[in-house]
């Protein structure tokens, strides 16, 4: 092997004579000079100069060597532009969606402060006297919170260079939330109320049990149109034709159907939330039965003229548990249906 390496050396050695003899002719070639002859226009005398052939192929290769750098410079040039021209067309991009952001941050923090006072307003009017729940912490004390919270943050985010902050859009988006945060308390005490009061208002008979009807009694005192005497009369009488439709006023479940000739004839009475109970006497027709559980505004029997009565009619009366019977025409009057 070493001998191998040593023939290769000797043959591409500068002593083998091949070798030296075709390095000398290449030296003689580079240094033959040419003659280069510029004859000016006109009169003026011409001049020549000599240059090798080496000195040729330098500035030959000098300017392909220029000739490249120029070309990639340009395509270079020309990339970057392009790049700088595509990162200010996002850079436009995001700056519009910021302002839009921004504008949005804006009137939202104007609704929620306008929401916030209704809340309060509310609250006070519906229940002024929980005084802990009323103990929101000041605005300083909430903007201070976020404003750390930020703050720790920034200090953690490894995008974020040293000495560089969120947006003020951000503080002020944090703080906000913050403050719908500790707000919550006020928003749940409303809703529950509201919440509260509208299973009240559902199971409340508000609806009229019929859709046409001639009222004929009201409740309270009144001369007995059978005996003649003066009595307490406990509903309303509202009169229309047999078989007139009659619907239930509020939700709840069947508790009596009863069927007599006396009295309130055949009749309904039906139990709803919150200790309210209705009566529908006199009743030519009943279409539910005891226990059945019917909704707002279902059909439930038709007028008739059962029972101690005069002529057709249906004989509508409304009890509360807690307070005895109430005068159905003020429910009837409520105005909502």
């Amino acid at each position: 092997m070493k001998k191998k390496i040593e023939d290769l050396k000797s043959v591409f050695s500068q002593d083998n004579p091949k070798i030296k003899k075709q390095i000398d002719r290449v030296k003689e070639k580079g240094h033959q000079r040419m003659t280069v002859l510029v004859i000016p226009h006109g009169y003026d005398s011409s001049f020549h100069f000599q240059i090798s052939v080496f000195t040729i192929l330098f500035f030959v290769g000098l300017l392909v060597s220029l000739l490249t750098i120029a070309i990639f410079a340009v395509v270079r040039s020309s990339n970057t532009r392009s790049q700088i021209n595509q990162l200010s067309e996002i850079y436009g991009n995001y700056f519009d969606s910021y302002l839009t952001h921004s504008t949005q941050y804006e009137e939202m923090r104007d609704e929620y402060s306008k929401l916030n006072e209704n809340l309060l307003e509310m609250f006070t009017l519906i229940d002024g006297q929980d005084e802990e729940l009323l103990k929101i912490p000041p605005e300083d004390f909430i903007q201070a919170n976020a404003y750390e919270f930020l703050q720790k943050e920034e200090r953690e985010d490894g995008q974020l260079d040293v000495g560089r902050k969120y947006l003020n859009e951000i503080y002020g988006l944090r703080t906000l939330k913050q403050r719908m945060s500790v707000n919550q308390k006020l928003m749940d005490a409303n809703f529950d109320f509201l919440f509260h009061r509208a299973s009240i208002l559902e199971a409340t008979p508000l609806q009229n049990p019929m859709l046409a009807y001639n009222m004929t009694s009201p409740f309270g005192m009144r001369k007995s149109p059978t005996s003649g005497y003066w009595e307490y009369h406990d509903g309303v009488d509202l009169a229309n034709a047999t078989g007139t439709p009659i619907y239930a006023t509020a939700p709840g479940r069947v508790i009596k159907v009863s069927y007599g000739n006396v009295g309130y004839g055949h009749h309904i009475i039906i139990q709803h939330d919150f200790g309210y109970h209705t009566l529908y006497g006199h009743c030519s027709r009943i279409l539910v039965r005891q226990g059945q559980d019917v909704k707002q505004g279902e059909l439930i029997a038709e007028v008739g003229a059962t029972g101690n009565v005069t002529g057709p009619h249906l004989h509508y009366e409304i009890l509360q548990l807690d307070e005895g019977k109430l005068d159905p025409e003020e429910y009837m009057q409520s105005g909502i249906y």
